[in-house]
């Protein structure tokens, strides 16, 4: 999985929690066995930031499963401290030569114990954490408290997972009752495999069986083979060396493995260059083997400056050994010379693998350590290159699974302090110890520890077993220190080293070295061959009668079993394991079933959600994995403006999940929906890792709306939106569109206007249309007549219920139900509705006003301040706050169709609900526009051009298109209005007003694909959260107060979860300002500002020239 399993994670996870942070670690179980793992933070979205510590291992394909969990409660405690060094010989540390840290995390009674060594890794999740749990000692969540309820679906699927995954010897769906062999699709598996894994998992199950039956197609016969070592002491073969590779009976042997020492004591040789005695060696060899009655022939020799090593071969088998390579290593200074380090050769004979090394560890009596070290680098570092047939390591080991390899042997490996990872992954490589067959020869250089007089004592009384006692090698390898793993003929001969030159006399000179066996042959015990007689030692022996060095010859004479494969019976027992696979994998696809695959939205209107639900069941014997993906062409699921949770999951067989489908049409869809460019149809493809995809078509009709469309279209529509066909509003946006940019301004004077304010209601002229869009004027007398002494106007949330009753009436005509809207409800019967049924609270933040009011305790709320019953017409007439007129002081009927009636809310929630929620629809509406009030190609204009006197605001302004000219002039009259006679509690200053509105009004355009889009634009946005692998739609309306410093700030962070079952998408309401005001601005504003917000402060002057009372109204 690599460092990929970020998206694993949240595949995992549901849409309501999220990872904040994560890492790689180590778990370690309470036995001291360390195991890899991840470690996530998980923190609960939904409030409250209740969180956990999930542990996860990895499985195959890319799921993980849940290993631990531990909740984050007030009594959590966290311990970090530094452990011992890292154990090199230890094969599962990556990392050598760092420092470990143990992180033990405990909540109750339960503690988890970690270890790592990438402190930077870590970091992030002790920070974390730490904050963590001072909320949950600030919150006090308490195991028995009530909260963390979500972490039981956790554990539900840890549990079902354990069920699940374990072993059931007996169950036909792991285990094939006529074979016995389990499957590899469904056993130790975690969920259904993956399609770039299902390769993987088929060529490593074959590779299994055909070790496993290895019997049905080889045969196995001995072999003797002759190995010998020699130091020669810098020597020319100065005499015969048939003593020493003859036998007595001039048996032949079917191989000849020699090593040598010592070659070359030229000091100005002790590098890597081959020097010239090899020749004059391999003909006292050929010399010697042509009295053996028998012809052999060179196949591969190599030579590191004194260490040689050759192989000879009868020449009628010459054939059989295959695959040949060499390879040496320097041990010596530096870790480079190679006065020290080996010399090794590998090949296939037959179809058994050989590998021999030929070595010189450090000298002196003393250097046993070094010596030690020495081993451990030769079999950790060298490696033979592997035939170009193999393209990698995993591709030779599958190739030849038969054969033992480092992975079986590490154990041995790792227990002697030789440890290494094996051949490195994607290296075309092997180790020494990928074979069938391992000797080590030379000249170890362990020593007898016991004084030199002593020694010779004990050879003259011939006490070998004595002198064996203190042998170095036997000691080292007892303690498993070195050699681990490999066995050894018993020796019966004399110490061979060292001897005076010429002689058979042990060391006569003034240093008189210690007897030692230096020279010895050791073979490696392979760990699918435990039987005795996998290497049979025939003899083991030395050679006195050379004496032309300081040492004696050693030979070892071994039968050694040698493979043959016969390939018609492989080819059976492949095909036979192919079968069985075959129907494994049949048995363990994974069946998924779905409910329905056609689903129905019906009418969609413009911000009211529609869900639909499917169900998924597992019907199959494995973990099924379901995504949904695009399709071809496409980068996401589905359109813009369906949403799905959850898009991912993992269910247990047996187990269903309901994936939520809900259509919810915001500003950005609606516009595309309104052009009939898109429609609410669409095809979503569910994919099931390994099974077959299901396709599931959606679809819904789409209630044309006024919101979403552009102003000159919108102006005209002379009758309401719902009441054209689609091809009458086709024809009319098009046409719009036709005059956009033709020289369309308010002097050209298309409408029917003396004042350059539309009548109430606006009036059109023919066909022309509105001098401004009927719903504007609607929205705005309405707040104008009813609303101008409702608290925090503009700044507190409306009722969604309302909002959605307005947006209905404003798109299909109907006239509003004032008394329904402005009439508060009985006292007794708000009271009882609160408290039989809890509603969410979307009031935003207090102002600054408010604030102090409320302290003051001099004020109260405005929604109990004026929940009283009042007569519609005695309100009308009397109350001094509301007008009978509209905005232009003229008469303020209007005729709607009687035929079109809307659906009131179940709830009267009051005229400031009301009022607020009209305000709120309000500012929707003009954020929906598909072009802005001032359009995005003008609004930098205005905006650099306009925003330090009126007089240059006011000319900017009038190179606006007709209609955008015509509603900027109405939506200023009207929040001219507002400063003037807003008597609501809640500053409405220019200043404010301008805050909200200006970015509404005028977008900071960018250049992104050739199209103006704007960077500050307040307006409905989806945002995918590819953690959860969900979707969240966010609308961002005006939301501002001032603090008690002067500076605005973003208020009604209100969120309303829409949906159920296991999904939801999120809409919240967040600021549409961030703009700074006040006298401390610039304090709190950042040391340099960038082009944006210097934009936004000139936008937001400029909108300030045109509410400033003491300048004249835009003519």
């Amino acid at each position: 999985m690599g460092d990929g399993y970020h998206d694993a994670i949240a595949a995992l996870l549901r849409p309501t929690e999220d990872c904040h942070v994560s890492a790689q670690i180590r778990y370690v179980k309470t036995n001291g066995e360390r195991k890899r793992r991840i470690l996530a933070v998980v923190v609960n979205v939904q409030g409250g930031e209740e969180a956990c510590v999930l542990i996860l291992k990895r499985k195959l394909g890319d799921a993980l499963g849940i290993h631990e969990i531990l909740p984050l409660f007030a009594d959590f405690r966290l311990a970090l401290s530094q452990s011992r060094p890292i154990d090199l010989a230890d094969p599962e540390v990556a990392t050598e030569g760092r420092t470990d840290f143990t992180l033990r995390l405990s909540s109750g009674p339960r503690e988890l114990k970690l270890e790592t060594s990438d402190l930077e890794s870590l970091q992030p999740v002790l920070v974390e954490l730490k904050r963590l749990q001072g909320i949950a000692q600030q919150r006090g969540y308490l195991a028995d408290g009530g909260t963390h309820s979500w972490i039981e679906h956790y554990e539900r699927t840890r549990k079902s997972l354990q069920i699940a995954l374990a072993p059931h010897d007996e169950t036909a769906e792991q285990v094939d009752t006529e074979t016995g062999i389990a499957n590899p699709f469904i056993d130790n598996s975690e969920a259904s495999i993956t399609g770039n894994k299902l390769k993987t998992i088929k060529d490593n199950w074959t590779a299994t069986q055909l070790r496993a039956r290895e019997s049905k197609f080889a045969d196995y016969s001995f072999r003797r083979i002759f190995v010998g070592t020699y130091n020669v002491n810098g020597q020319t073969p100065a005499e015969s060396l048939s003593p020493w590779l003859l036998d007595a009976n001039g048996e032949p042997y079917a191989l000849y493995v020699l090593g040598f020492q010592e070659l070359d004591l030229n000091t100005q040789a002790y590098l890597y260059n081959d020097t010239l005695k090899e020749d004059e060696w391999c003909s006292a060899i050929e010399l010697a083997l042509k009295s053996s009655g028998a012809k052999y022939v060179k196949v591969v020799s190599k030579q590191l400056v004194g260490m040689f090593i050759v192989l000879y071969v009868k020449q009628e088998e010459r054939d059989k050994v295959q695959e040949v390579s060499a390879e040496y290593l320097g041990t010596g200074l530096l870790g480079m010379m190679g006065n020290k380090g080996a010399a090794a050769i590998r090949f296939r004979y037959y179809d058994s693998y050989f590998a021999f090394v030929d070595s010189h560890l450090a000298a002196d009596t003393s250097m046993v350590d070094r010596r030690n070290q020495d081993y451990q680098e030769i079999s950790r570092r060298l490696m033979f290159p592997l035939p170009s047939k193999y393209e990698d390591y995993l591709a030779y080991s599958r190739a030849n699974p038969w054969v033992a390899s480092y992975f079986d042997s590490r154990q041995a490996i790792a227990s002697s302090g030789a440890a290494t990872a094996g051949a490195p992954p994607g290296k075309a490589v092997a180790t020494i110890f990928d074979t069938d067959h391992l000797f080590f020869l030379g000249d170890l250089n362990y020593r007898i520890g016991l004084p030199h007089a002593e020694v010779k004592a004990l050879v003259e009384k011939g006490d070998i077993e004595q002198l064996l006692a203190f042998d170095q090698l036997l000691i080292e390898r007892g303690a498993k220190r070195v050699f681990h793993g490999f066995k050894e003929a018993p020796i019966t001969f004399v110490p061979t080293f060292k001897y005076d030159i010429g002689t058979s006399r042990f060391d006569t000179s003034e240093k008189k070295r210690t007897p030692s066996f230096c020279d010895r042959i050791l073979w490696f015990q392979n760990p699918l061959h435990t039987e005795d007689e996998w290497v049979k030692p025939v003899a083991y022996r030395s050679s006195m009668s050379l004496t032309m060095s300081d040492h004696k010859p050693v030979s070892g004479i071994y039968d050694v079993k040698v493979r043959q494969i016969d390939h018609t019976k492989y080819n059976e027992v492949h095909e036979d394991i192919t079968r069985e696979l075959d129907k494994f994998e049949n048995e363990s696809l994974p069946d998924l079933s779905i409910n329905v695959n056609v689903l129905e939205f019906g009418a969609v209107r413009f911000m009211a959600p529609v869900t639909k639900s499917v169900v998924l069941e597992n019907q199959g014997q494995v973990i099924a994995q379901y995504r949904l993906v695009p399709k071809p062409g496409d980068k996401h699921p589905c359109k813009p403006w369906c949403f799905i949770n959850p898009p991912v999951g993992m269910l247990v067989p047996g187990d269903t999940v309901k994936i939520n489908i809900t259509v919810y049409v915001d500003s950005g869809s609606a516009q595309a929906l309104n052009a009939e460019t898109d429609t609410l149809d669409d095809i979503l493809v569910l994919h099931v890792e390994n099974g077959k995809d299901f396709f599931l078509s959606i679809s819904g009709q789409w209630l044309a709306s006024c919101f979403g469309n552009r102003l000159d279209s919108l102006c005209r529509f002379t009758k309401p939106v719902r009441e054209w066909t689609s091809i009458e509003r086709r024809t009319i946006m098009e046409t719009a569109l036709e005059m956009d940019g033709e020289g369309d301004t308010p002097t050209s004077s298309n409408y029917a206007m003396e004042t350059g304010v539309s009548p109430v209601p606006p009036v059109p002229e023919a066909s022309l249309g509105f001098s401004i869009p009927l719903q504007l004027w609607r929205m705005t007398d309405f707040i104008f007549r009813f609303g101008m002494d409702v608290d925090n106007l503009f700044t507190s949330a409306g009722d969604a219920a309302i909002e959605e009753y307005i947006r209905e009436c404003l798109d299909t005509g109907a006239e509003m139900d004032l008394s329904f809207l402005i009439l508060d409800p009985p006292s007794h019967s708000r009271e009882s509705s609160a408290a039989s049924s809890p509603v969410e609270n979307h009031s935003r933040r207090p102002s600054t006003a408010e604030s102090e009011a409320s302290d003051s305790g001099q004020r109260t709320p405005v929604d109990r301040r004026s929940s009283v019953q009042i007569d519609l017409e005695a309100l009308l007439a009397k109350h001094e706050s509301l007008r009978p007129q509209s905005l232009l002081g003229l008469a303020s009927s209007v005729q709607f169709p009687d035929t079109v009636t809307v659906a009131k809310p179940a709830r009267n929630a009051g005229r400031a609900s009301s009022i607020r929620s009209m305000a709120e629809t309000l500012i929707k509406f003009l954020d929906s526009l598909a072009e802005p009030v001032v359009p995005s190609s003008m609004s930098l204009r205005c905006i650099q051009e306009g925003y330090l006197t009126f007089a240059a605001a006011r000319q900017t302004v009038h190179r606006l298109p007709a209609a955008n000219y015509h509603s900027f002039k109405y939506v200023i009259k009207f929040l001219r209005a507002i400063v003037e006679s807003y008597k609501g509690r809640g500053e409405l200053s220019a200043e404010r007003i301008a805050e909200i509105f200006a970015p509404i009004l005028l977008r900071i355009p960018t250049q992104s694909d050739d199209a103006v889009v704007t960077a500050s634009k307040s307006e409905n946005t989806v945002t995918r959260n590819s953690n959860k692998r969900g979707v969240t739609a966010t609308s961002r309306y005006a939301t501002v107060t001032t603090s008690k410093a002067g500076t605005s700030q973003a208020v009604g962070a209100t969120t309303t979860m829409v949906g159920g079952g296991t999904g939801s998408y999120m809409v919240s309401r967040t600021s549409a300002s961030v703009a700074t005001v006040g006298p401390t601005s610039n304090a709190t504003r950042a040391p340099a500002d960038s082009a944006e917000e210097v934009l936004s402060r000139k936008r937001r002057m400029f909108l300030m020239q045109m509410l400033d009372l003491s300048n004249p109204e835009i003519d």
